[in-house]
């Protein structure tokens, strides 16, 4: 009976001092899965970054198409003025040449305008662009990953 009573209250200590201990949940490959999901949304999130930037870019790329294309209107409209100046004077035989070279002046002025805002536009896209292939670049790496979660519950 001793014997009995004795492993008894063996058991129960033995309970007792396993409702003390801390049992893990989650095993080590889990944390693995779930440290590979961190990662996998970090990616996602720079390239939802980088799709905003795009984005922005392409907002200035949009600005900068009004203003070539303003730019050129200019030059356009300051070379047809030349040009019909230059034919009045053709008909008329009389040539104002401060008038002329004021004209000149003008017309090379809003050319070089134009240039300058067709080089803004032009970097402006490649930037885009740039942009454009670091996020398929990075989608890509996304992609490679499928992280399963597996989660065992004893």
């Amino acid at each position: 009976m001793k014997k009995f009573l004795f492993l008894v209250l063996l058991v129960s200590c033995y309970k007792v001092s396993l409702s003390q201990t801390y049992k893990a949940n989650v095993s080590q490959d889990s944390v693995k899965n779930l440290n590979n999901r961190i990662e996998l949304l970090k990616a996602n999130i720079k390239i939802l970054e980088l799709k905003v930037k795009e984005s922005e870019e392409e907002e200035e790329v949009e600005k900068l198409r009004l203003k070539l294309l303003e730019a050129n209107g200019k030059a356009k409209a300051s070379a047809e003025e030349t040009h019909s100046y230059s034919d009045k004077t053709v008909s008329s035989s009389t040539i104002d040449m401060k008038s002329m070279d004021k004209m000149s002046k003008k017309v090379k002025g809003d050319a070089i305008e134009a240039r300058k805002a067709l080089e803004r536009f032009n970097k402006q896209v490649e930037k885009v662009v740039e942009i454009r292939s670091q996020i398929q670049t990075e989608e890509r790496k996304v992609g490679y990953r499928k992280p399963t979660i597996v989660f065992s519950y004893d």
